[in-house]
């Protein structure tokens, strides 16, 4: 990413589902787009950074930007302990409210590789780009995520297939 327009290609790309991804981390779509447009600036600013071309790169790029700056949110947010109950859920990022709620119970990393995988269709290979972590370690995590949101849903006498 050299010129503005390359900027602007990726935020026309990109926004939508970065958007959803962050809403599902955080639990606020203000949050959520707070934390779309740092991300945005903080490509912006380290675009040289970015190493190779091809889509994958700038989305896994953008992916581990977003995430970082959801995980820096939600450490700011705990050690202030100023963290509210989510807002109601935004008319859908394809989340049903008791899947929130257990998603809610996942460590950051679990939540965004169920996001990730579930949401955004990511293959491990891209997962492992975003969070710089082996594919099989992040497999393995993914699994139990999911498992543990299972769990949780059939504890609450609710079926979600996940």
């Amino acid at each position: 990413m050299q010129t503005e327009q390359d900027l602007e290609k990726l935020v026309h790309t990109y926004t939508a589902p970065l958007l959803r991804y962050c809403t599902a981390m955080l639990g606020s779509e203000a949050d959520a787009q707070d934390a779309v447009q740092t991300t945005f600036v903080k490509a912006w600013l380290r675009r040289s950074t970015l190493r190779g071309g091809g889509q994958d790169n700038e989305r896994a790029w953008l992916y581990r930007i977003a995430y970082r700056t959801a995980l820096d949110m939600l450490r700011t947010a705990k050690r202030a302990e100023q963290r509210k109950p989510p807002e109601p859920a935004p008319p859908d990022p394809g989340i049903s409210e008791s899947l929130r709620e257990a998603l809610n119970t996942l460590e950051p990393l679990d939540r965004a590789l169920v996001l990730e995988r579930v949401l955004d269709g990511m293959d491990y290979a891209a997962l492992a780009k975003i969070h710089h972590r082996p594919e099989s370690y992040l497999r393995t995590r993914y699994h139990r995520a999911k498992r543990r949101l299972a769990e949780f849903l059939e504890r609450e006498g609710l079926r979600h297939d996940t």
